[in-house]
């Protein structure tokens, strides 16, 4: 007999010989076995229950997870949007670069053929610098010139105003002496018809105090002024340096206001000395230091 045959003799026997006893005990236990089935439908019915209530927690998680697919879904196809468009900004921005580069060389070339020049245009560039700088020294000085004239001007004109409201004041005066020279000359004469001329007598000189006319014009300031009983005396700084001589008659003047005659009578270098004429204190004011004297050629 073959080898298996054999073996296969031996296990249909020991299976027997084990179902034997096998089939004692299901009878024995079939009670048992009912009760256990039992058991197991009910453990099989609450594993059912379980069962449903796990699939529906499946399927509550899988709407879930299919809706967060649907979000995730939606954002990549935003990405992928925003990254088209990244992509084609930076297509652009290569685009602009290329051009910015070939504009650079553009630019090179052209300091490249302005580089062979730059000689020539800082020599312009200093040259019009000079002009400048001497064109502003010029009108720095034509400025300046034009300020002190301006001022010389003012002081002129404030001279002039004084002069002018002088000589309508001697004018005046002038007035009233040759109308005052023509009563004494007539009185002279209704004198002479009365008594006979007029003669020196013997032995007189001829009167030293009469005025001496101004060779120059000049303007001095009254310094000092001196009040004796007899007679007012006031002292100017100007002398004969200046060309002031004895005999001379200068007027006194506050600004326009005219306020007497100054007759001169001693003379020193720088100083001069003269008597007082013509002031009326309570029209014109008194003679003061400060005041001006002013003498003019041929009067």
């Amino acid at each position: 007999m073959h080898l298996l045959t054999k073996i296969l003799v031996v296990l249909v026997a020991i299976l027997v010989a084990a179902l034997v006893p096998l089939a004692a005990v299901s009878s024995t236990n079939q009670a048992s076995f009912k009760q256990q089935a039992a058991e197991a439908q009910a453990a099989a019915k609450a594993s059912a229950a379980e069962v449903s209530v796990a699939q529906d927690a499946y399927n509550a998680s899988v709407a879930a997870v299919q809706a967060k697919i649907s979000t995730l879904e939606a954002r990549l196809s935003a990405a992928s949007m925003e990254r088209d468009k990244e992509i084609q900004m930076r297509a652009d921005k290569e685009r602009e670069l290329e051009r910015i580069r070939i504009e650079i060389a553009d630019l090179k070339g052209q300091l490249a053929s302005a580089s062979a020049n730059d000689t020539l245009q800082t020599k312009l560039i200093d040259a019009m610098r000079q002009d400048i700088d001497n064109a502003r020294t010029q009108y720095l000085a034509a400025e300046k010139a034009r300020v002190e004239l301006q001022d010389s001007m003012a002081r002129l004109q404030g001279d002039l105003d004084s002069e002018t409201a002088a000589k309508r004041q001697l004018q005046e005066q002038l007035q009233k002496v040759s109308e005052d020279k023509e009563r004494a000359m007539a009185d002279v004469q209704r004198y002479a018809a009365l008594h006979g001329s007029v003669t020196p007598r013997a032995g007189a000189t001829a009167d030293t105090a009469l005025p001496v006319v101004a060779d120059r014009s000049l303007s001095a300031t009254v310094i000092d002024v001196k009040r004796e009983p007899d007679a007012t005396l006031a002292e100017i700084n100007a002398g004969t340096r200046d060309g002031v001589k004895e005999g001379w008659v200068m007027t006194i003047a506050d600004g326009s206001n005219f306020i007497g005659n100054l007759r001169i009578v001693q003379v020193d270098v720088n100083r001069a000395v003269g008597i007082v004429e013509l002031e009326d204190a309570g029209t014109r004011g008194e003679v003061k230091s400060g005041q001006r004297a002013i003498a003019r050629k041929g009067e």
